[in-house]
């Protein structure tokens, strides 16, 4: 069978053809490999700060402790006031015999009802011309007053029943059911545990001493049960110094009492970890982004965000605390280091960062 040239040479180009295509596609691919970013897991940089836990006497609180009152006076018919105990917002805690204010009432209702019959007689004349200006005036004026003193009487009569302002725990009652009581004469002490405190005093050389520090963590213990302790967190502190001690009060919470029942007074303790940045621009890194050694020198390589690749930034190893280590360097608490598979890291190598599965 004979092959013409032609078509022999038709036959080795096309082969040509394809395998160029192949070895194209091939090289391609490797290229678009090559570009797709490597999974990397980050790790923040931290600040070399020093933690100083210091421990003072408490005593617990409530957020505050009011002396209920009348506002009139009266005979004392009703009480529900039972030391111990804790009472809503709203109940009803003691009266007053209401009858008298009850007559006042209905007296202020009968000279307002004739105030009002007065002012419109006169307002009938004076259309007629009868009365001057000023006596219609006078009848409009004693109408007023009549309806203010009406608005009082009525105001009385509620003032005769006492109710707890807020959920309370009802600290001391001072008088007893049929005594009488004067306006403002303090009938009982309610407590908003709604908070519990735990107040310390703190001395001025230890206030000054932990000027600008941080307070990272804060716990509190009752002297009757040692072995438990609860998170408590910053309320405020004095700036003025108790005239005799010296000494500041800082006052810390506990968030909800359900957490602990315990009477107002108790005696306590809290402990107090503050934490001193680092001014000497040591950070914190994981081991595992320490890449190099002691004779070539150290490195880690820093996420680049705006650009989705890294960058080499030499440290100096200063300490290794477990799988931490202390370093200087061109390193901040705002950058993240590869710190898992750094040794396979180039420089400008386009990364992602691992989140993990949600």
């Amino acid at each position: 069978m004979k092959i013409s040239i032609r078509t022999l040479v038709s036959s080795i180009v096309l082969t040509a053809s394809v395998s160029l295509l192949s070895a194209c596609g091939e090289e391609s691919q490797k290229l678009v490999e090559v570009a797709s970013p490597r999974m990397v897991k980050l790790s923040p940089v931290m600040s070399s700060a020093i933690q100083n836990q210091s421990t003072f006497p408490a005593v617990v609180s409530p957020v505050k402790t009011i002396d209920l009152s009348f506002e009139v006076t009266g005979r004392l018919i009703y009480t529900d006031i039972v030391t111990g105990e804790n009472v809503k917002k709203g109940h009803l805690l003691a009266s007053l015999d209401p009858k008298p204010f009850e007559r006042n009432v209905k007296e202020q209702q009968t000279r307002l009802q004739q105030a009002q019959r007065e002012l419109d007689r006169i307002q009938s004349m004076f259309s007629k011309k009868l009365v001057s200006q000023s006596n219609l005036d006078d009848a409009k004026t004693e109408y007023e007053l009549a309806e203010i003193d009406l608005s009082n009487a009525q105001q009385d009569l509620e003032y005769t029943q006492l109710r707890a302002p807020f959920d309370a725990l009802v600290a001391n009652r001072l008088v007893d059911n049929n005594s009488f009581v004067a306006t403002g004469q303090s009938i009982a002490q309610l407590q908003d545990v709604s908070r519990i405190y735990f107040n310390i005093n703190v001395p001025e050389r230890v206030l000054s001493a932990n000027a600008g520090r941080k307070i990272i963590k804060a716990q509190g213990s009752i002297l009757g049960n040692p072995d438990r302790w609860y998170d408590l967190v910053y309320i405020e502190h004095s700036t003025q110094p108790d005239a005799v001690t010296q000494t500041y009060q800082a006052v810390f919470a506990l968030e909800s009492n359900s957490q602990l029942q315990v009477t107002p007074g108790a005696r306590a303790v809290v402990n107090v970890t503050v934490e001193t940045p680092s001014n000497n621009g040591e950070m914190l890194i994981p081991f595992r982004a320490l890449v190099g050694n002691d004779g070539d020198g150290f490195f880690v390589w820093r996420y680049v965000a705006e650009r989705q690749t890294v960058e080499k930034v030499q440290v100096n190893v200063l300490s290794v605390e477990e799988s931490f280590v202390v370093v200087d360097g061109q390193l901040s608490e705002q950058d993240f280091v590869i710190s898992a598979g750094a040794a396979q890291v180039y420089a400008g190598m386009k990364v992602e960062p691992y989140h993990g599965e949600k």
